[in-house]
């Protein structure tokens, strides 16, 4: 659990930890929850990674975790891209109701993300809306860019390698040989048996590299 406040107000708000179910990524980068501060939704800056929000209303609020933790790209709902949303169509339905409301529209909500597409598999993700002081939880951008930039950093550099494979075959040509050295190769993606193979690293250093084994190296 975590305590956040406003930065100009003393009223408190708990963030209870990240869900671990499969449906929630983890945070990017290496970033936790303590890095989070709590803004309104009128305060968020482009590129704050958007992580949870609290419910509408006073008391305990309780918290509403983004399952995927998205970059904001804050605009006026009257400037979002969207062609058409369950939320942006919530928002159409909400005025239709009343046209005295669409001159509240600009300065009652705010679009944190836009709509994107989905795949095969996924609905398109609805515009992200919601009230211009609804609290929400971001890590703010330059906290994400010192996070991305460790962990790039972090990352173990690459090198050139070269792998050989090597084997005898009887043949009549060398072109019957690199046929039949080609069919074995394709072979091991049927097979599960894949080759031992000669990996040369910088410095003309050698290690043999055997698939099959345990832990793949052979020395």
């Amino acid at each position: 659990m975590h305590t956040l406040t406003f930065a100009d107000s003393s009223v408190t708000f708990a963030l209870t930890d990240r869900p671990t179910a499969e449906d929630f990524e983890p945070l990017p980068y290496g970033l936790s929850l303590d890095d989070a501060v709590a803004v309104r939704a009128h305060e968020v800056k482009a590129g704050d990674l958007v992580v949870a929000q609290f419910s509408d209303g006073t008391g305990v609020r309780p918290t509403e975790h983004a399952p995927t933790p998205f970059p904001a790209d804050p605009h006026t709902v009257s400037d979002c891209p969207c062609e058409g949303c369950e939320e942006c169509d919530n928002v159409d339905g909400w005025t239709m109701t009343n046209p005295d409301r669409v001159a509240d529209v600009g300065w009652r909500f705010v679009c944190l993300h836009p709509s994107e597409p989905g795949d095969d598999e996924y609905e398109d993700e609805p515009c992200v809306i919601a009230l211009r002081n609804r609290p929400v939880v971001v890590i703010p951008v330059s906290v994400v860019a010192d996070a991305r930039q460790a962990a790039e950093e972090a990352k173990p550099p690459v090198r050139m390698y070269g792998v050989t494979w090597s084997d005898d075959f009887e043949a009549s040509s060398p072109e019957e040989a690199a046929r039949l050295a080609y069919e074995q190769l394709k072979s091991y993606a049927t097979d599960g048996w894949p080759p031992v193979l000669e990996v040369t690293g910088e410095g003309n250093q050698m290690t043999v590299v055997d698939l099959n084994a345990g832990n793949g190296v052979q020395g």
